[in-house]
């Protein structure tokens, strides 16, 4: 039983947004965007960021849903007691959905379907109009942020000062496009990074002894806000695991020796997960052999699309899979084009 690659892909999906301080460095890669999205900010930046408005070149009823999305929801919009939208993390999602369809669909496209799915919401004209507006701020933003940086260092270096130097750069940038969203857009996020990076400082200053490090650390975790510091907790407990079952299977350790090791509980909870996982694979191989008929019946594109979508929506009803399915499906198509 491959219990070392459910346990990894535990912390892969549970522990989103946290930062290993040992690839700080690479975790600041630039975020996606839609190919157009470069463009877009050069056009807006003729103009102040307050001045960008959503052009859809294109009527929302006419663009449907793309194959990336089919078989999911968008999230609610959060709208707060006084009718405005609600300054939350929660509206970046709403967007950073829609941006899972950005290969699929023109700019002009991934607008109207915006636009289309904000007057969808269950919300008042208000919230309506404000959501409109930081749309295409978010999108200039994205575009911005795509400009090259600074380079990183040679051989993949950690190097504190370039860090930090990244974060101020998008800091500046969040501030410039989104003004008072940059907060609730990438708030918690840069208090991660932030404090990943002193975690860094702390562990490659030679005038601290282990002792030391060990204080200043043991204080910084101290210092967290009750959530990011239980966050960090449960990447440390599921690091743990990882490295003991990593150990015991070098050993070839046997279903009694796991349990001794990691306890009854969590020896159940990673056969509960490798069995879900390997049920999840085994249901999305079938899934994929039928995608892979369709592709070879030559159809039309859009007929191709919708027929995918349908089968994906009959074979993974849940949305948080069909997302899922579709992820690997974009892969497949990456490597393939390679």
């Amino acid at each position: 039983m491959e219990v070392r690659t459910t346990l990894s892909r535990a912390v892969l999906y549970g522990a989103t947004g946290m930062i290993a301080v040992a690839a700080v460095w690479h975790a600041l890669g630039r975020p996606t965007q839609a190919p157009e999205a470069a463009g877009d900010a050069r056009a807006v930046d003729a103009a102040s960021p307050g001045a960008a408005a959503p052009q859809p070149a294109l009527a929302a009823s006419a663009v449907v849903l793309p194959a990336s999305l089919a078989g999911s929801r968008a999230p609610r919009l959060p709208v707060g007691p006084d009718g405005h939208l609600a300054k939350v993390h929660a509206v970046r999602e709403f967007f950073d959905y829609f941006l899972l369809a950005q290969h699929d669909l023109t700019a002009a496209e991934l607008d109207a379907l915006v636009a289309r799915e904000i007057a969808a919401q269950p919300v008042g004209a208000l919230a309506r109009r404000e959501a409109l507006d930081v749309w295409p701020r978010y999108r200039a933003y994205l575009a911005a942020f795509a400009a090259p940086p600074d380079a990183a260092p040679p051989g993949g270096r950690i190097d504190p000062d370039g860090i930090a130097g990244e974060l101020a750069r998008r800091e500046a940038l969040a501030s410039r496009w989104l003004g008072d969203w940059s907060t609730p857009f990438f708030g918690a996020e840069r208090q991660r990074q932030r404090d990943d990076l002193e975690r860094i400082r702390i562990a490659r200053d030679p005038t601290l002894t282990d002792a030391q490090k060990r204080e200043r650390l043991a204080a910084l975790d101290l210092s967290l806000p009750p959530g990011m510091r239980d966050a960090r907790e449960r990447l440390a407990r599921q690091h743990d695991e990882i490295a003991t079952v990593a150990r015991l299977e070098g050993q070839r350790a046997t279903p009694d020796a796991l349990r001794a090791q990691l306890g009854a509980d969590v020896t159940a909870r990673v056969v509960r997960m490798q069995q879900d996982d390997d049920a999840w694979l085994a249901r999305y191989r079938d899934y994929a052999a039928e995608r892979e008929r369709l592709d070879a019946q030559q159809l039309a594109p859009d007929a191709r699309d919708a027929q995918i979508a349908r089968l994906r929506q009959r074979d993974f009803p849940d949305p948080a899979d069909a997302l899922r399915a579709a992820s690997l499906d974009a892969g497949s198509a990456a490597a393939s084009a390679h």
